[in-house]
């Protein structure tokens, strides 16, 4: 298999922008549907798909805020993406919820851990829904069907 036609971007080196971010998280949601994870034996990435598509929609409201120094506003890393979200008054209302998701997206990735079948929903409604939607009603992106 040959990658060199896929386009790659380096956190570190591009100036990856609010339409990037978007647009990933879009993606990130159309995979979701695609192979219909809500129903997935493979639960573990239903919850690793839904985390990063959280990420690039904070990572747009963190591009887009300008009272926010560079640093806060292009993270490189979970970390520092976590620090920018406590600086950024508009996400504060999400910033518990956006943790507790990452934190069950390292529960997946890392621990190795199995949710039980009604844990994805509760996941899915309770942490990565009030993210998206205060997220798009922020920037006012419409909900794709």
């Amino acid at each position: 298999m040959t990658t060199n036609n896929i386009k790659r971007y380096n956190y570190n080196n591009y100036n990856l922008d609010y339409e990037f971010h978007v647009s990933k998280a879009k993606r990130n949601e159309r995979f979701y549907r695609r192979y219909d994870l809500d129903n997935s034996t493979f639960n573990e990435w239903a919850v690793v798909t839904l985390f990063y598509s959280a990420v690039h929609y904070i990572d747009a409201v963190l591009n887009k805020d300008k009272s926010l120094s560079p640093d806060y506003r292009q993270p490189t890393d979970h970390r520092m993406r976590r620090r920018a979200i406590l600086k950024c008054p508009s996400l504060l209302p999400i910033q518990t919820k956006y943790l507790q998701l990452e934190s069950r997206s390292m529960q997946a990735r890392y621990d190795q851990t199995f949710f039980p079948d009604n844990a994805l929903n509760k996941i899915k409604t309770e942490l990565f829904i009030p993210i998206q939607s205060h997220v798009r009603n922020h920037l006012g992106i419409t909900l794709e069907t």
